[in-house]
Protein backbone atom coordinates (compact mmCIF):
# COMPACT_ATOMS: atom_id res chain seq x y z
CA UNK A 1 0.00 0.00 0.00
CA UNK A 2 1.04 3.50 -0.59
CA UNK A 3 2.48 5.36 2.12
CA UNK A 4 -0.16 7.80 3.37
CA UNK A 5 1.46 9.05 6.76
CA UNK A 6 5.31 8.98 7.62
CA UNK A 7 5.43 6.27 10.55
CA UNK A 8 8.28 5.79 13.29
CA UNK A 9 9.85 3.10 10.78
CA UNK A 10 9.22 5.71 7.66
CA UNK A 11 11.15 8.43 9.64
CA UNK A 12 14.26 6.45 10.79
CA UNK A 13 14.89 5.40 7.75
CA UNK A 14 14.48 9.28 6.34
CA UNK A 15 16.99 10.17 9.21
CA UNK A 16 19.29 7.51 8.12
CA UNK A 17 19.56 8.96 4.69
CA UNK A 18 19.25 12.45 5.21
CA UNK A 19 22.87 12.52 5.57
CA UNK A 20 23.59 10.33 2.53
CA UNK A 21 24.46 11.29 -1.05
CA UNK A 22 22.58 9.00 -3.56
CA UNK A 23 21.65 9.10 -7.43
CA UNK A 24 17.99 8.84 -6.52
CA UNK A 25 18.03 11.66 -4.25
CA UNK A 26 19.20 14.00 -6.88
CA UNK A 27 16.62 12.19 -9.18
CA UNK A 28 14.14 13.25 -6.77
CA UNK A 29 15.17 16.67 -6.87
CA UNK A 30 15.72 17.00 -10.47
CA UNK A 31 11.72 16.22 -11.23
CA UNK A 32 8.68 18.30 -10.94
CA UNK A 33 6.33 15.46 -10.06
CA UNK A 34 3.23 17.74 -9.68
CA UNK A 35 3.89 17.91 -13.86
CA UNK A 36 4.55 14.13 -13.76
CA UNK A 37 1.33 13.26 -11.95
CA UNK A 38 -1.06 15.71 -13.95
CA UNK A 39 0.43 13.91 -16.77
CA UNK A 40 -0.13 9.90 -15.85
CA UNK A 41 -3.03 10.76 -14.06
CA UNK A 42 -5.58 9.73 -16.73
CA UNK A 43 -4.03 6.33 -15.88
CA UNK A 44 -5.56 5.94 -12.81
CA UNK A 45 -8.75 4.16 -12.65
CA UNK A 46 -11.52 5.92 -10.90
CA UNK A 47 -14.02 4.06 -8.58
CA UNK A 48 -16.76 4.67 -6.36
CA UNK A 49 -16.15 2.29 -3.69
CA UNK A 50 -12.71 2.10 -1.47
CA UNK A 51 -12.81 -1.31 -2.06
CA UNK A 52 -12.43 -0.80 -5.58
CA UNK A 53 -9.59 1.76 -5.34
CA UNK A 54 -5.83 0.84 -6.65
CA UNK A 55 -3.38 0.61 -3.31
CA UNK A 56 -1.00 2.23 -5.48
CA UNK A 57 -0.79 5.64 -7.22
CA UNK A 58 0.21 5.91 -11.07
CA UNK A 59 3.30 8.36 -9.60
CA UNK A 60 4.13 5.39 -7.34
CA UNK A 61 4.54 2.71 -9.94
CA UNK A 62 6.37 5.05 -12.61
CA UNK A 63 8.92 5.83 -9.87
CA UNK A 64 9.51 1.64 -9.70
CA UNK A 65 9.47 1.87 -13.65
CA UNK A 66 12.36 4.26 -13.07
CA UNK A 67 14.57 1.93 -10.43
CA UNK A 68 13.74 -0.95 -12.95
CA UNK A 69 14.99 0.89 -15.93
CA UNK A 70 18.54 2.29 -13.41
CA UNK A 71 18.81 -1.08 -12.02
CA UNK A 72 18.19 -3.69 -14.80
CA UNK A 73 15.36 -5.63 -12.50
CA UNK A 74 12.61 -7.24 -13.93
CA UNK A 75 9.55 -7.04 -11.65
CA UNK A 76 10.11 -10.49 -10.02
CA UNK A 77 13.71 -9.04 -8.22
CA UNK A 78 12.18 -5.52 -8.16
CA UNK A 79 9.79 -6.65 -5.86
CA UNK A 80 12.02 -8.53 -3.48
CA UNK A 81 14.01 -5.38 -3.77
CA UNK A 82 11.27 -3.50 -2.31
CA UNK A 83 10.76 -5.80 0.36
CA UNK A 84 14.71 -4.89 1.97
CA UNK A 85 16.15 -1.89 -0.05
CA UNK A 86 15.70 1.38 2.12
CA UNK A 87 16.54 3.43 -0.56
CA UNK A 88 13.82 1.96 -3.12
CA UNK A 89 11.69 2.67 -0.52
CA UNK A 90 12.00 6.06 0.34
CA UNK A 91 12.27 6.43 -3.81
CA UNK A 92 9.29 4.85 -4.41
CA UNK A 93 7.30 6.55 -1.85
CA UNK A 94 6.35 2.81 0.00
CA UNK A 95 6.34 2.49 3.51
CA UNK A 96 7.83 -0.48 5.78
CA UNK A 97 4.72 -0.86 7.11
CA UNK A 98 2.65 -2.03 4.41
CA UNK A 99 2.80 -4.73 1.60
CA UNK A 100 4.78 -3.31 -1.36
CA UNK A 101 3.56 -4.12 -5.31
CA UNK A 102 4.02 -7.69 -6.45
CA UNK A 103 5.31 -8.83 -9.80
CA UNK A 104 2.01 -9.07 -11.34
CA UNK A 105 1.14 -5.52 -10.20
CA UNK A 106 4.13 -3.98 -11.43
CA UNK A 107 3.22 -5.60 -14.70
CA UNK A 108 -0.35 -4.74 -15.10
CA UNK A 109 0.61 -1.20 -14.44
CA UNK A 110 3.10 -1.20 -17.44
CA UNK A 111 0.26 -2.27 -19.53
CA UNK A 112 -2.02 0.43 -18.36
CA UNK A 113 0.37 3.15 -19.01
CA UNK A 114 0.95 1.60 -23.03
CA UNK A 115 -2.61 1.38 -23.54
CA UNK A 116 -2.67 5.11 -22.97
CA UNK A 117 0.26 5.94 -24.70
CA UNK A 118 1.78 7.62 -22.10
CA UNK A 119 5.36 6.97 -22.53
CA UNK A 120 5.85 9.33 -25.47
CA UNK A 121 4.46 11.60 -23.61
CA UNK A 122 6.50 11.05 -20.20
CA UNK A 123 9.83 11.60 -22.67
CA UNK A 124 7.99 14.90 -23.76
CA UNK A 125 7.48 16.26 -20.62
CA UNK A 126 10.96 15.21 -19.62
CA UNK A 127 12.60 16.91 -22.07
CA UNK A 128 10.51 20.05 -21.03
CA UNK A 129 11.69 19.98 -17.61
CA UNK A 130 15.17 19.51 -19.05
CA UNK A 131 15.02 22.78 -20.85
CA UNK A 132 14.20 24.59 -17.83
CA UNK A 133 18.21 23.65 -16.63
CA UNK A 134 19.22 24.69 -19.96
CA UNK A 135 19.34 21.17 -21.18
CA UNK A 136 17.77 21.85 -24.45
CA UNK A 137 18.10 21.77 -28.15
CA UNK A 138 20.16 24.79 -29.22
CA UNK A 139 22.17 23.92 -32.06
CA UNK A 140 20.36 21.19 -33.87
CA UNK A 141 19.56 17.42 -33.79
CA UNK A 142 21.44 14.41 -35.32
CA UNK A 143 19.00 11.55 -36.65
CA UNK A 144 20.00 7.79 -37.21
CA UNK A 145 18.98 4.30 -36.34
CA UNK A 146 19.57 1.36 -34.42
CA UNK A 147 18.71 -2.41 -34.34
CA UNK A 148 16.94 -3.94 -31.68
CA UNK A 149 16.71 -7.46 -31.35
CA UNK A 150 13.35 -9.38 -30.91
CA UNK A 151 12.80 -11.43 -27.40
CA UNK A 152 11.64 -14.07 -29.80
CA UNK A 153 14.36 -16.31 -31.78
CA UNK A 154 12.55 -17.58 -35.04
CA UNK A 155 15.53 -19.48 -36.80
CA UNK A 156 16.31 -23.02 -35.29
CA UNK A 157 17.73 -26.23 -37.13
CA UNK A 158 15.52 -29.76 -36.81
CA UNK A 159 17.11 -33.15 -37.21
CA UNK A 160 14.36 -35.14 -39.24
CA UNK A 161 14.90 -38.42 -40.56
CA UNK A 162 14.01 -39.34 -44.47
CA UNK A 163 13.31 -42.74 -45.43
CA UNK A 164 15.58 -43.84 -48.40
CA UNK A 165 13.86 -44.64 -51.90
CA UNK A 166 13.63 -48.65 -52.90
CA UNK A 167 13.15 -52.03 -50.53
CA UNK A 168 16.78 -53.24 -50.96
CA UNK A 169 19.23 -52.05 -47.95
CA UNK A 170 22.40 -50.34 -49.32
CA UNK A 171 25.77 -51.46 -47.93
CA UNK A 172 27.23 -49.57 -45.72
CA UNK A 173 24.44 -46.51 -45.53
CA UNK A 174 22.05 -46.51 -42.77
CA UNK A 175 18.18 -47.46 -43.29
CA UNK A 176 17.31 -43.86 -42.76
CA UNK A 177 19.47 -40.27 -42.66
CA UNK A 178 19.49 -37.28 -40.97
CA UNK A 179 18.43 -34.41 -42.84
CA UNK A 180 18.55 -30.69 -41.20
CA UNK A 181 15.71 -28.74 -42.11
CA UNK A 182 15.85 -24.79 -41.13
CA UNK A 183 12.47 -23.97 -39.25
CA UNK A 184 11.65 -19.88 -39.56
CA UNK A 185 9.24 -19.30 -37.15
CA UNK A 186 8.56 -16.85 -34.42
CA UNK A 187 6.17 -15.56 -31.64
CA UNK A 188 7.16 -12.01 -32.11
CA UNK A 189 4.85 -11.97 -35.63
CA UNK A 190 5.63 -8.21 -36.11
CA UNK A 191 9.33 -8.28 -36.10
CA UNK A 192 11.34 -8.27 -39.01
CA UNK A 193 14.67 -9.19 -41.16
CA UNK A 194 17.50 -7.57 -41.47
CA UNK A 195 20.37 -8.31 -42.66
CA UNK A 196 23.25 -5.48 -41.52
CA UNK A 197 26.85 -6.81 -42.73
CA UNK A 198 27.10 -10.40 -42.31
CA UNK A 199 24.84 -10.79 -39.49
CA UNK A 200 21.29 -10.98 -39.96
CA UNK A 201 19.09 -9.46 -37.56
CA UNK A 202 15.07 -10.12 -36.68
CA UNK A 203 13.45 -7.41 -34.40
CA UNK A 204 13.17 -3.76 -34.23
CA UNK A 205 14.76 -0.32 -35.21
CA UNK A 206 14.64 2.84 -32.89
CA UNK A 207 14.74 5.56 -35.32
CA UNK A 208 16.21 8.30 -33.13
CA UNK A 209 16.48 11.97 -32.75
CA UNK A 210 19.03 13.43 -30.12
CA UNK A 211 20.14 17.04 -29.26
CA UNK A 212 23.47 17.39 -30.98
CA UNK A 213 24.85 19.34 -27.98
CA UNK A 214 24.36 16.76 -24.92
CA UNK A 215 22.83 13.45 -27.22
CA UNK A 216 20.18 13.30 -25.14
CA UNK A 217 16.80 11.49 -26.81
CA UNK A 218 14.31 13.78 -28.27
CA UNK A 219 12.41 11.69 -30.46
CA UNK A 220 11.88 7.82 -31.22
CA UNK A 221 9.45 6.14 -34.05
CA UNK A 222 9.75 2.22 -34.06
CA UNK A 223 9.19 0.00 -36.71
CA UNK A 224 9.80 -3.05 -37.82
CA UNK A 225 13.95 -3.81 -38.54
CA UNK A 226 13.23 -3.74 -42.62
CA UNK A 227 11.70 -0.05 -42.89
CA UNK A 228 14.10 1.82 -44.55
CA UNK A 229 15.90 4.87 -42.32
CA UNK A 230 15.23 7.81 -44.90
CA UNK A 231 11.39 7.47 -44.54
CA UNK A 232 11.64 7.95 -40.84
CA UNK A 233 13.28 11.10 -40.95
CA UNK A 234 10.60 13.87 -41.39
CA UNK A 235 8.08 11.84 -39.10
CA UNK A 236 10.85 12.24 -36.09
CA UNK A 237 11.80 16.09 -36.96
CA UNK A 238 8.29 17.04 -37.24
CA UNK A 239 7.26 15.62 -33.17
CA UNK A 240 9.90 18.24 -32.54
CA UNK A 241 8.28 21.28 -33.70
CA UNK A 242 12.10 22.77 -34.19
CA UNK A 243 12.62 26.21 -34.84
CA UNK A 244 13.60 27.88 -37.87
CA UNK A 245 17.14 27.71 -38.97
CA UNK A 246 17.59 24.05 -36.74
CA UNK A 247 20.43 22.16 -38.40
CA UNK A 248 19.41 18.21 -38.94
CA UNK A 249 22.59 15.89 -39.46
CA UNK A 250 21.87 12.49 -40.63
CA UNK A 251 24.18 9.88 -42.59
CA UNK A 252 23.94 9.09 -46.36
CA UNK A 253 20.89 6.58 -45.22
CA UNK A 254 18.83 9.57 -45.23
CA UNK A 255 19.66 11.60 -48.62
CA UNK A 256 17.37 12.03 -50.76
CA UNK A 257 15.65 15.01 -52.40
CA UNK A 258 12.40 14.14 -50.54
CA UNK A 259 14.07 14.72 -47.41
CA UNK A 260 15.98 18.17 -48.76
CA UNK A 261 12.83 19.53 -49.87
CA UNK A 262 10.68 18.71 -46.66
CA UNK A 263 13.66 20.56 -44.52
CA UNK A 264 13.75 23.22 -46.74
CA UNK A 265 9.95 23.87 -46.68
CA UNK A 266 10.01 23.86 -42.79
CA UNK A 267 12.89 26.60 -42.75
CA UNK A 268 15.35 23.90 -41.27
CA UNK A 269 19.14 23.71 -42.29
CA UNK A 270 19.78 20.33 -44.21
CA UNK A 271 22.93 18.55 -42.60
CA UNK A 272 22.85 15.59 -44.34
CA UNK A 273 25.61 13.63 -45.82
CA UNK A 274 25.64 13.84 -49.71
CA UNK A 275 26.01 10.41 -51.47
CA UNK A 276 28.45 9.68 -54.56
CA UNK A 277 27.25 10.13 -58.06
CA UNK A 278 27.26 7.23 -60.04
CA UNK A 279 30.10 6.82 -62.49
CA UNK A 280 31.32 10.31 -61.25
CA UNK A 281 33.93 11.28 -58.71
CA UNK A 282 32.92 13.15 -55.48
CA UNK A 283 33.26 16.68 -55.67
CA UNK A 284 35.99 18.01 -52.50
CA UNK A 285 33.52 20.40 -51.71
CA UNK A 286 31.36 17.42 -50.90
CA UNK A 287 33.63 15.44 -49.45
CA UNK A 288 34.73 17.71 -46.87
CA UNK A 289 30.81 18.36 -45.89
CA UNK A 290 30.73 15.27 -45.50
CA UNK A 291 33.34 14.71 -43.21
CA UNK A 292 31.80 18.10 -40.94
CA UNK A 293 28.76 16.31 -40.47
CA UNK A 294 30.64 12.90 -39.41
CA UNK A 295 32.64 14.46 -36.92
CA UNK A 296 29.60 15.38 -35.22
CA UNK A 297 27.48 12.51 -35.54
CA UNK A 298 29.36 10.47 -32.67
CA UNK A 299 26.74 11.80 -30.29
CA UNK A 300 24.18 9.68 -31.54
CA UNK A 301 26.59 6.92 -31.49
CA UNK A 302 27.80 7.28 -27.92
CA UNK A 303 24.17 7.26 -26.74
CA UNK A 304 23.16 4.64 -28.52
CA UNK A 305 26.25 2.90 -27.04
CA UNK A 306 25.03 3.96 -23.46
CA UNK A 307 21.41 2.89 -24.13
CA UNK A 308 22.01 -0.44 -25.50
CA UNK A 309 24.93 -1.00 -22.42
CA UNK A 310 22.70 -0.01 -19.61
CA UNK A 311 19.18 0.57 -20.93
CA UNK A 312 18.01 -2.72 -22.86
CA UNK A 313 18.30 -1.53 -26.36
CA UNK A 314 20.80 -4.37 -27.56
CA UNK A 315 17.31 -6.53 -27.15
CA UNK A 316 13.92 -6.02 -26.20
CA UNK A 317 12.64 -7.93 -23.09
CA UNK A 318 8.91 -7.91 -24.76
CA UNK A 319 7.00 -9.00 -28.17
CA UNK A 320 5.11 -7.32 -30.11
CA UNK A 321 5.87 -3.82 -31.55
CA UNK A 322 4.24 -1.51 -29.00
CA UNK A 323 5.63 -3.28 -26.04
CA UNK A 324 8.96 -2.84 -27.77
CA UNK A 325 8.40 0.72 -28.34
CA UNK A 326 6.85 1.38 -24.84
CA UNK A 327 10.50 -0.43 -23.63
CA UNK A 328 12.67 1.83 -25.55
CA UNK A 329 10.62 4.98 -24.25
CA UNK A 330 11.25 4.03 -20.76
CA UNK A 331 14.77 3.58 -21.83
CA UNK A 332 15.55 6.67 -23.02
CA UNK A 333 13.58 8.65 -20.14
CA UNK A 334 16.00 6.81 -17.75
CA UNK A 335 18.82 7.54 -19.89
CA UNK A 336 17.94 11.60 -20.27
CA UNK A 337 17.81 11.99 -16.54
CA UNK A 338 20.76 9.99 -15.41
CA UNK A 339 22.76 11.67 -18.40
CA UNK A 340 21.38 15.15 -17.07
CA UNK A 341 22.83 14.75 -13.77
CA UNK A 342 25.75 14.34 -15.39
CA UNK A 343 25.66 17.49 -17.38
CA UNK A 344 24.44 19.39 -14.30
CA UNK A 345 27.52 18.32 -12.45
CA UNK A 346 30.02 19.30 -14.78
Amino acid sequence: MEKQTLTFADQEIANRLASRRHFLKDVDQLIDWKRINKLISKVEIRRTSVAGRDAYSAEVMFRIMLVQAWYKLSDYQMEEQLVYNTMFLWFCHLSMENPVPDHSTICRWRGRFSEKRIYEKLLQEINHQLSKHDIRITEGVIVDATLVESHARPRRKEYIETEPVGDDEIPGQPTFQATVLTIEESKDSEARWLKKGNKSIYGYKGHTAVDKTHGLVQAIEVTPANVYDGHMLMPLVESLELPEETEVLADKGYCSQENEDALQERNLVSRIMKKKKKNQDMPEETKLFNYSVSTQRYRVERSFGGLKKNFGWGRSIYMGLQKTADYLFMGAIAFNLKRSLKILRA
